[in-house]
């Protein structure tokens, strides 16, 4: 019987290959589906005693002959067969003749999948195939229902190999989207696939990075269901999210980039969007374990679920307050959650912090991969501030921020500074009004990043990268900003400052009148400028004077006084 099956079976193969397969079955129902019925499904499904039996009559050998050969035969692989080519022999048309045999199958495959615990994926891969001819053969919610809680009862076993945990999952996906491409007033509606579906985002959360290719066909589904709203599984991602969404050990911080993609992707069909998972999709995208283009990507999705997205929304189908919103905003331009910054403070004397002693604000030097994902971040933070209507407001709101959680702060990242510096500078027009608090800490930030670039070393290659962006928002803000300029300028008492601070005062003071955009500001504060000279001259007159107050001293005759006189001309102006 096992050679018949296995004929009839690569009968079946070759004609699938020719495109002849309702040939075949139309002359094998024709002619031998009687004898089949008969020979076959009488004693159907077989067992070993059943093979041994009908071996000791064929063959009429000794029982233990028998019983050798029979050991032989898979009986599973001999039902499955014989299962697979029945099944194919009827449709819908023919179940009311063919209900006694097809009943049989049917009870046999929800038996061997409720114990399928020892099924290989070749065994599945055929059982599956049965069971989804069969749900074609008996399309009603009752006959549909069983033979998936018998799948489900599988699949909720644990310790399954991949290869099958894989093929449940294809199994199911394909009954879902089935069912998706009804009209709604004829689904089925299965309690069991939308238990399924529910169960999907919490395994996912549980599996982390253990199995990259099976977490991906989960999200795979996840986004499928989750696109065509499907409640219960939207529920379920709901309550999942903050797992899913951790910064330290959520699954979308551990996958691949092709996974993490569709994450962020997912984040659009959420239901709401809490404080508490906005706090964490903000760590995710300054922490660098996404990409600065998939955290961008991530941005634009909050902003398209914000109020200013410019979409006719209703007021509750916002789901992210404004609040809420320019919170993530602000958050993620700082780059350091309260924590990390409190952290900070207790810094000092370690290579990482830059301290001088003429400006409050001390800085601490991120590496250059951190400092560039942090600065890229930035940039699209920038332009969605920037795309929000009432531009003074979004300013007032990112200054009320920075006064509240930056402002006082002794330690800060250089990365920190200077982006807090590069949104200033771009959402600063003539409506905005700046705060007294705000000027001061603007200054320092200013001295204290340009004080670190020109005490860069050349063999600082990692800081050296970052020069051109931290001096570009500098001058940018002391050019916007005149009276941030002069404050920087009033805070330089230079008999406070070491004698290795004053070169570097001197070398500001020279490039800031050198660079044209700021010369008339320089101008303006000529008697202050020529005050912080004479001082640095006064302190350093004791022995012969060097090269870089000699070239101070030209510069400001040069520029200011017009005459290029030397240090005496700094007795003539005014």
């Amino acid at each position: 019987m096992q050679q018949v099956l296995t004929v009839i079976s690569l009968l079946w193969k070759l004609s699938k290959q020719q495109d002849e397969t309702h040939k075949l079955e139309s002359w094998l129902r024709t002619n031998y589906l009687t004898d089949f019925k008969h020979h076959f499904m009488s004693h159907f499904p077989y067992a070993l005693k059943e093979i041994t039996k009908h071996r000791r009559k064929a063959m009429n050998k000794s029982i233990k002959h028998c019983t050798v050969l029979s050991n032989d035969v898979d009986h599973l692989l001999l039902n499955l067969t014989l299962s697979d080519i029945m099944v194919s022999l009827a449709n819908a048309s023919t179940l009311q003749e063919d209900s006694n045999w097809i009943e049989l199958i049917r009870k046999f495959v929800i038996e061997t999948l409720e114990d399928g615990s020892r099924l290989n994926s070749k065994q599945l891969n055929r059982l599956l195939g049965v069971s989804w001819k069969l749900m074609e053969i008996q399309p009603n919610r009752e006959g549909i229902e069983s033979l998936i809680k018998a799948v489900y009862a599988l699949y909720q076993q644990r310790g399954l190999l991949f290869p099958v945990r894989t093929l449940l999952l294809k199994f199911f996906s394909k009954i879902y989207l089935k069912e998706e491409m009804r009209s709604y007033r004829v689904r089925y509606h299965s309690k069991v696939l939308s238990r399924w579906l529910a169960g999907l985002p919490l395994q996912l959360a549980h599996l982390g990075s253990r199995n990259p290719e099976l977490s991906t066909q989960l999200i795979d589904i996840i986004h499928t269901a989750a696109a065509r709203a499907h409640k219960e599984l939207l529920k379920s991602l709901q309550a999942t999210a903050l797992q899913i969404y951790d910064p330290q050990e959520g699954t979308m911080v551990v996958l691949p980039a092709e996974s993490q993609q569709s994450l962020v992707q997912l984040v659009y069909f959420l239901p709401s969007l809490p404080a508490d998972l906005l706090s964490r999709l903000s760590r995710c995208c300054v922490m660098g374990r996404l990409s600065s283009s998939l955290a961008t990507m991530l941005i634009g999705i909050l902003h398209m679920r914000s109020s200013f997205s410019g979409w006719k929304y209703s007021v509750q189908d916002w789901l992210i307050s404004d609040e809420d919103y320019f919170s993530f905003l602000f958050s993620t331009l700082t780059g350091f959650s309260k924590e990390e910054l409190t952290w900070l403070q207790n810094l000092r004397g370690v290579p990482h912090v830059i301290q001088t002693q003429l400006s409050p604000v001390l800085l601490y030097l991120t590496d250059l991969d951190q400092f560039l994902h942090h600065w890229d971040v930035t940039e699209t933070v920038c332009h969605n501030l920037l795309v929000i209507p009432g531009r003074s407001e979004s300013f007032d709101i990112i200054q009320s921020a920075v006064n509240k959680h930056l402002v006082g702060l002794t330690v800060i990242p250089d990365s920190t500074a200077g982006c807090v510096l590069g949104v200033i500078c771009k959402l600063l027009d003539h409506t905005c009004v700046l705060s007294e608090t705000l000027l001061p800490f603007l200054a320092s930030c200013c001295y204290s990043l340009l004080y670190f670039l020109l005490t860069l070393e050349k063999g600082e290659a990692e800081h050296l990268r970052k020069r051109d962006k931290l001096w570009g928002v500098c001058v940018s803000v002391l050019d916007l900003l005149p009276r941030v300029l002069r404050l920087m300028l009033q805070s330089l008492r230079v008999n406070r400052a070491g004698p290795e601070e004053l070169p570097v005062v001197g070398q500001l003071l020279r490039l800031l009148l050198q660079h044209a955009p700021l010369r008339t500001h320089m101008l303006t504060n000529a008697i202050l400028v020529q005050q912080i000279i004479k001082n640095i001259t006064t302190l350093k007159s004791g022995g012969v004077q060097e090269q870089w107050l000699t070239d101070l001293h030209y510069c400001f005759s040069v520029y200011v006084t017009g005459h290029p006189q030397g240090s005496s001309a700094l007795n003539t102006v005014y």
